[in-house]
């Protein structure tokens, strides 16, 4: 079911670089189109970046999942992408996504829980503060991806992948690395060239120019489990479930 209220929908074109070794759309890409979409969304409901930022705010990004429901690959050059916030629940923000293709068949779908901070004292916004501004008409629609994500501790089952240290082009405006890396930081830790029918990124730590970071991963049969960790501490986690 699609939404019927607040709701921001776009036409997204895809290009031969938009497909990866597995001839399917790179799930980073993916994220880049939501994230494009939802700053859009955000600037006409009144809460986007300069409104956050003149207020001494930021959104923070919480956890994503998106779950594929076929293959995407190359015969596949166009979609419709809506995107659409839920009513806060306390101090989490959910906004969802849904992909239709030109026949209306639904191809992905993605939630995303976000968090609102303040900028200089680095703590998370009130209910009252959020209260202030954060309205809209919300729609519940739902969406083919939940909000149950895989609990993820690295224990010794888990095997060291590689170590990558944080360049300038992994940066974003905010400087520090743009959530859409970590998908690649995740997909890099895998052997094989299989597709993705699912992944799911939690944010734990953000991380800035020159933090080294340790990824270690885990395979259960079509199932991958990542940890990227600095001087021992989490900085995300993720899921992977191969097609």
């Amino acid at each position: 079911m699609l939404p019927q209220k607040t709701f921001e929908i776009k036409n997204c074109i895809l290009y031969e670089s938009d497909y990866d070794v597995s001839s399917q759309i790179k799930p980073r890409r993916v994220m880049e189109f939501m994230q494009d979409l939802a700053t859009t969304h955000g600037d006409k409901l009144g809460f986007g970046w300069d409104f956050m930022d003149a207020n001494g705010l930021f959104w923070v990004i919480s956890k994503v999942k998106i779950v594929f429901d076929r293959p995407l690959t190359r015969n596949m050059r166009q979609f419709k992408l809506y995107t659409w916030p839920v009513a806060p629940n306390r101090f989490f923000i959910e906004r969802r996504f849904v992909a239709v293709g030109e026949e209306g068949e639904r191809l992905f779908s993605c939630s995303t829980i976000w968090m609102i901070v303040e900028r200089d004292s680095r703590k998370i916004a009130s209910q009252e503060t959020i209260a202030k501004f954060y309205r809209a008409d919300f729609d519940n629609a739902p969406c083919n991806a939940g909000t149950d994500y895989a609990r993820i501790r690295r224990d010794n089952t888990y095997s060291f992948a590689y170590e990558r240290v944080i360049r300038r082009t992994d940066l974003d405006i905010n400087k520090h690395v743009n959530n859409t890396n970590y998908v690649n930081f995740a997909l890099d830790a895998l052997d094989g060239t299989g597709g993705i029918r699912q992944i799911e990124i939690v944010y734990h730590k953000e991380l800035k120019l020159g933090d080294n970071v340790e990824i270690f991963v885990k395979r259960e049969d079509e199932a991958a489990f990542i940890v990227g960790e600095r001087n021992g501490e989490t900085c995300f986690t993720s899921y992977i479930l191969m097609f």
